[in-house]
């Protein structure tokens, strides 16, 4: 089991400003591979703490979501582990008690901050954004926020050649998105660490090839959610629309008329299907087509069968815990349904069960009386 509780920090150092017992969010909270995401949340002022207002000054706090694990008698039991941080972006006083406040995960920050002139050739995708981090986030005129950059997957990573002007006015989010966004490219977050004397909560970008855990062949997944069990509601959405499924896939580049460079078809046989295509341009400046082959080589396989979106929520009390048993990018495991004592399917749209691995590509939480943990999974492997 697991309690939650806010802390807000100095956005500029990460000490504790002070503790939020009584914050409340308008929303559930989000959390994605590469990208950032906001939620509202309300502060009552009879409650609030003294320096409240320090704590809720737009720009100038991050408010800190920790778990505090119990053991089995209800007793808390470690550290209070940060799960989830987001910057105060809008703080709004009117003639009542309240204050309202916006959140924004800090990875917006990086689309607050822009990139000068930067060469990198045969640099490695992950020194990249450490160079990018280290030279426009931590540092800056009124200084940086104190971030530091984790590798999560061994070495420089892919060697790339990028360059950047400063009268391109790219910000730094959009550069490390351009990154992730390219095949082989690298993924990316921003997470949360605690470290004393000073007690503060300060930043963490995680890169890597790959951000989280991959179960082993002929190995079970870490955490796994079930049905009878903590999970409350379960959906499987397959989606063969446009830009979600095809059979045939041509990945292009730039260029005019019959000059312009484009991949052969590349084609998955598909039993049940006639032919789809889907054509694309990845990047506008690729002349070689054996690396258009590739881009759609990968679409392709990727679009094979189309999109399959597994939604499921259960009770974050229960369920195995964000942040201790799995974390953002982990794969994991669901069972639902199966037989009852009488032979008849508990769930009637899955006959016999279903169950599998799927990786958690983000989450919500939802902080009501039964907090409720909604891993946002990708690519299942039914079993």
């Amino acid at each position: 089991m697991a309690q939650f509780s806010w802390v807000a920090t100095d956005a500029k150092t990460g000490t504790v400003i002070a503790d939020l017992p009584d914050l409340q969010l308008t929303d559930v909270i989000r959390q994605t591979l590469g990208r950032y995401e906001s939620v509202g949340a309300t502060l009552p002022l009879p409650s609030a703490p003294e320096n409240w207002q320090r704590a809720t000054t737009s720009g100038a706090a991050n408010l800190i979501l920790l778990s505090q694990p119990t053991g089995l008698s209800g007793a808390f039991s470690g550290q209070p582990i940060p799960v989830w941080g987001a910057t105060v972006a809008t703080d709004l006083i009117d003639e009542t008690d309240v204050v309202q406040l916006g959140l924004t995960t800090l990875e917006a920050y990086l689309d607050r901050r822009y990139v000068g002139n930067q060469i990198f050739t045969a640099a490695g995708q992950n020194d990249i954004i450490n160079t990018l981090i280290g030279g426009y986030i931590s540092v800056g005129p009124n200084g940086g926020i104190p971030i530091r950059v984790q590798y999560v997957t061994a070495g420089s990573g892919k060697a790339r050649d990028h360059t950047y002007a400063d009268q391109d006015d790219k910000t730094v989010y959009s550069a490390l998105t351009d990154l992730m966004a390219v095949q082989g490219g690298p993924e990316w977050y921003i997470g949360w660490e605690h470290q004393s004397s000073p007690e503060r909560y300060t930043p963490v970008l995680y890169v890597g090839d790959r951000i989280g855990a991959a179960v082993a062949a002929g190995m079970s997944p870490n955490a796994a959610f079930e049905m009878p069990g903590p999970v409350t509601k379960f959906q499987r959405l397959r989606d063969y629309s446009a830009g979600k499924g095809a059979n045939s896939v041509v990945a292009t580049s730039s260029g005019q008329g019959t000059s312009r460079p484009q991949s052969p078809p590349q084609i998955v046989t598909d039993p049940l299907r006639p032919t789809y295509e889907y054509r694309w341009t990845p990047s506008t400046s690729i002349i070689d087509p054996n690396t258009l082959i590739g881009w759609a080589q990968s679409a392709v396989a990727a679009m094979d069968g189309g999109a399959v979106t597994l939604t499921l929520s259960a009770a974050a009390d229960v369920a195995p815990q964000l942040g201790t048993d799995w974390f953002l990018g982990d794969d994991i495991g669901f069972n639902i349904g199966g037989l009852d004592q009488n032979g008849d399917d508990l769930v009637p749209g899955f006959p016999g069960g279903y169950k599998g691995t799927a990786r958690a590509i983000g989450y919500q939480l939802a902080l009501d009386n039964t907090p409720i943990i909604t891993p946002v999974l990708a690519g299942p492997a039914v079993g």
